[in-house]
């Protein structure tokens, strides 16, 4: 059942376009979000020249294909370099949209609405867009910072898929192992994980934590790298299994990939023992975890070997030392 905006972030969201003198407005959804929310943005019909277009859901469409029809309905429909991209959806959606954007007329303006729990702690935020070639995640894109991301509505999250659910936790026990301990122990002691159980000050915190490090290393060189954890093993696992036919949703592929890092830094000596088993035990409990052997390694090599972090022919995993061993002021 589709909700009522919520009238707070959509007038901050008008406003916005309003104190800029936005004129022309694109909204980029998924087909799932359109369906669910056709009316939450609305209101911005009643004050822009504003034009709906809808893409397939999930990952699939993260394509250069994709971004090849946004942009000739663009050129199509003769919008300028005033127009403004409206991205409302997940992860793949600012992924695309912010792409699009960033390349459209050699870049227009773009905001992003986030309707997802990836989306509101993480992919809404720090510039990061591009599309997939081939099932190696994220090898075509640019970093170009949106000019607004509106606030979360934390509403979205009763009819997010459990799966999408489980997508965003894992990038929220990512945050917690690299800057809270405190958090991380908040999530340990989560009875389950359901919509209600997310609380606000969590996605607050873990924006907070990804704009510090990002105002550090906007152009992802060096500090920023750290946001990565999980992501080495994780984009692998997500490629191999986007390549016979088997999506794993993003987070989920994080959280399976951090379990895997957290073990290998332990077997190094890098992280306590301690710790690799409690991140071991926080992500068996909520995903399912599938045992890696010497032949799945095999077939993980390729997509490894194409991580964008990856620097003189060697692959690059993120170090930690601890739980929430990054110090961030928390919020």
């Amino acid at each position: 059942m589709e909700k009522k905006e919520d009238s707070n972030h959509i007038q901050h969201l008008i406003d916005y376009l309003w104190n800029r003198s936005a004129h022309q407005v694109v909204v980029l959804a998924d087909a799932n979000v359109q369906a669910l929310y056709p009316h939450y943005l609305s209101p911005l019909a009643a004050s822009f020249d504003c034009h709906t277009m809808v893409v397939p859901a999930g990952e699939a469409s993260k394509t250069l294909d994709q971004a090849e029809k946004i942009w000739r309905e663009l050129l199509d429909r003769q919008y300028g370099k005033d127009v403004v991209m409206v991205n409302f959806g997940g992860g793949m959606i600012c992924d695309l949209g912010g792409f699009v954007a960033a390349t459209y007329k050699r870049g227009v303006r773009c905001v992003n609405v986030p309707t997802t729990l990836l989306a509101m702690i993480d992919a809404a935020y720090g510039g990061k867009t591009g599309v997939d070639v081939d099932h190696v995640k994220n090898c075509v894109g640019v970093i170009r910072q949106p000019d607004l991301v509106v606030p979360a509505d934390v509403a979205f999250l009763q009819t997010l898929p459990v799966e999408e659910l489980k997508s965003g936790f894992g990038e929220l026990v990512k945050y917690a192992v690299l800057f809270s301990e405190n958090l991380f122990t908040e999530l340990e002691s989560m009875p389950a994980l359901t919509a209600a159980q997310i609380r606000p000050e969590w996605i607050a915190k873990c924006v907070y934590f990804k704009e510090s490090v990002v105002a550090l290393d906007p152009e992802d060189r060096n500090e920023r790298r750290v946001l990565n954890f999980g992501h080495t093993y994780g984009h692998a696992w997500e490629s191999y299994c986007a390549a016979l036919g088997r999506p794993v949703p993003h987070g989920v592929a994080v959280a399976i990939g951090m379990l895997y890092e957290s073990r290998r830094l332990a077997q190094l000596g890098t992280m306590p023992q301690e710790d690799a088993q409690r991140i071991e035990r926080l992500v068996r409990r909520h995903f399912n975890v599938p045992e890696w052997d010497e032949t799945v390694m095999k077939q993980l090599n390729p997509y490894l070997f194409q991580d964008k972090k990856n620097e003189a022919d060697k692959v690059v995993f993120v170090e930690i030392h601890r739980i929430g061993g990054l110090f961030y002021k928390e919020v």
